[in-house]
């Protein structure tokens, strides 16, 4: 999970955990994500738009460029941006602050990906 908010991870981390989805990683800035990415191989990677650092949108390409079989949900309450997530890579946008929904989609897409292998 990539999310600034620790009040927003934490309720994040809650709902999914609460799913029977663990959390591997909670990151507050774009960078280490690439990393994570790279040796730790995520189900899902949920991903708040605005951070220190980069932008989410402007992530998204790269995301996919390192791991394209991981699905990305965008988290957030910038609505503007949901046309241009999507069309960047993203799996999913989920508006903030809907927590349940945001767990639903991200164990739908689990659920996905535990299938495909």
């Amino acid at each position: 999970m990539c999310e600034d908010d620790p009040t927003v991870r934490r309720v994040i981390e809650s709902v999914l955990r609460d799913r029977g989805i663990e959390v591997i990683a909670e990151i507050d800035v774009i960078t280490p994500i690439f990393d994570l990415l790279r040796y730790g191989r995520p189900d899902v990677v949920v991903l708040d738009l605005v951070l220190l650092g980069m932008s989410g949108a402007e992530s998204l390409r790269e995301l996919g460029a390192i791991a394209s079989e991981v699905p990305v949900v965008v988290f957030s309450a910038h609505d503007a941006l949901r046309q241009e997530s999507l069309a960047r890579g993203a799996h999913a946008f989920v508006d903030k602050p809907n927590f349940e929904e945001l767990a639903d989609t991200v164990v739908d897409l689990v659920d996905h990906v535990e299938h495909q292998s």
